[in-house]
């Protein structure tokens, strides 16, 4: 493994981002990396999701819904306003193409994208196919699957197929 640093303007994308997983596990954990300086300043994260939420809509659900799941001893007040402010909320239906288009129009041209899909896998396929079609996938573009991939060897390889010819 190599120490290779984060680039400052990146932005980071779940898709997903208000789903089970994201509320559990992605955003404590991105939070913690907030608390001990391990994002860069510039980097933003971008949750998306089914829900039209406005900004303070967005807020409240990161205090009601994520907040719960950060440690009590790891809990800053000083911090998480910070983490919230590099926080953004889009509003993504997986399925529907225009959702991909008003994403790419709200995304900084040119900056290195990491997509991780938080979602079913059955799903994988389509977004990174809406993704790809909406010119949001380029070669400094990752995309980061959750497990587990598939029910079976052969889905799983499936699942693999389909994405590695989107990206």
């Amino acid at each position: 493994m190599t120490d290779t640093p984060l680039d400052p303007d990146l932005d980071l994308v779940i898709v997903g981002g208000v789903g089970d997983l994201s509320v559990r596990k992605l955003l404590p954990a991105l939070y913690m990396a907030h608390l001990h300086g391990l994002l860069p300043a510039a980097t933003r994260i971008h949750a998306l999701g089914r829900q039209a939420l406005d900004r303070g809509g967005f807020e409240r659900f990161l205090d009601e819904r994520v907040r719960g799941f950060v440690a009590a001893d790891a809990w800053r007040a000083d911090a998480w306003a910070g983490f919230v402010q590099r926080l953004h909320h889009h509003r993504l239906d997986a399925d529907t193409a225009a959702d991909y288009a008003a994403l790419a129009g709200a995304l900084p041209a040119g900056s290195p994208r990491v997509f991780y899909l938080a979602t079913a896998p059955t799903l994988f396929a389509g977004i990174c196919q809406r993704l790809r079609d909406a010119s949001l996938l380029n070669e400094r573009s990752r995309v980061v699957l959750e497990k587990p991939l598939g029910h079976d060897l052969a889905s799983a390889r499936a699942i693999n197929d389909a994405v590695g010819r989107c990206v």
